[in-house]
């Protein structure tokens, strides 16, 4: 089975960047996998827009997204054809983009986002809706090839389930960092030892790193072990955190959002 990525394309309230597209083709190229890029051209409707926008302006806001739109597809044909990678186009109705778009997520093993501000309700709607994870980038090339990785583990059952929902990415890797970052909640050394077991037994090559906090962000040890480890992606599902939606907004899942500096992979 080849594994299936997805790329949401936008024009609108940020056009996606080419970037994203030449690293989700990397990534995909890496991985052996099929690309399915969706593209949502919104449109302004109802009371609200007729008030802000004649209709000549409505009109040329249009054709400008449809224009955007029109580059990201020729951009994306082109370099994909390039390489000889498979990809393949479903437009989406815009209307309820988000929503939408969560919802046809469920149906690829992971979808690919550039993680920026104004991605940040599409970020969390797929997040919370889809029931798959999500590959961030952060701006800059991310040539996707994946030989290292690192494990933000707490022992939870989010932890073990963002490990698992990684497997079609991480398939490639020979190393992996756990990192087990110990504060205030005590940490069951059993379960940790048994994790990195399976890890080892798997075929990786694993090296357990164990850090207190001593009151230092989470966010900034979790990521600058895996960097100084030189992992090529970072996997982290709810760390340390209850499942209110709430606790997005807070807590290391919204740290790496501020201030992402590794492609990292996100579950919940």
């Amino acid at each position: 089975m080849k594994p299936q990525f997805h790329l949401p394309l936008t024009a609108r309230p940020e056009a996606s960047s080419f970037a994203i597209i030449e690293n989700a083709i990397r990534f995909s190229l890496h991985q052996g996998a099929d690309l399915v890029a969706s593209l949502a051209i919104a449109r302004r409707h109802g009371r609200e827009a007729a008030e802000a926008y004649s209709e000549d302006d409505e009109f040329r806001a249009d054709r400008f997204d449809r224009d955007v739109a029109a580059q990201l597809v020729r951009h994306l044909r082109e370099r994909s054809e390039r390489v000889g990678l498979d990809v393949r186009l479903v437009p989406t109705e815009a209307m309820s983009a988000t929503i939408r778009l969560a919802e046809l997520a469920r149906a690829y093993d992971v979808t690919i986002l550039e993680n920026t501000e104004l991605a940040r309700p599409i970020i969390e709607s797929l997040f919370f809706d889809s029931g798959r994870p999500l590959l961030l980038l952060p701006s800059g090339d991310f040539y996707g090839r994946i030989d290292n990785i690192a494990i933000a583990w707490d022992g939870s059952a989010a932890a073990a389930r963002a490990a698992s929902n990684a497997y079609p990415m991480i398939q490639s890797a020979a190393k992996a960092t756990v990192i087990n970052v110990r504060a205030s909640a005590p940490c069951d050394e059993d379960l940790l030892d048994r994790y990195v077991e399976a890890l080892k037994h798997s075929g990786l090559e694993v090296a357990l790193t164990a850090v207190h906090s001593d009151g230092e962000d989470v966010t900034t040890i979790i990521q600058d072990t895996a960097i100084e480890s030189r992992s090529d992606l970072l996997i982290a599902g709810a760390y340390g955190h209850t499942k209110l939606r709430e606790a997005f907004i807070g807590g290391v899942t919204r740290g790496l959002l501020d201030n992402l500096r590794i492609p990292t992979l996100l579950s919940h």
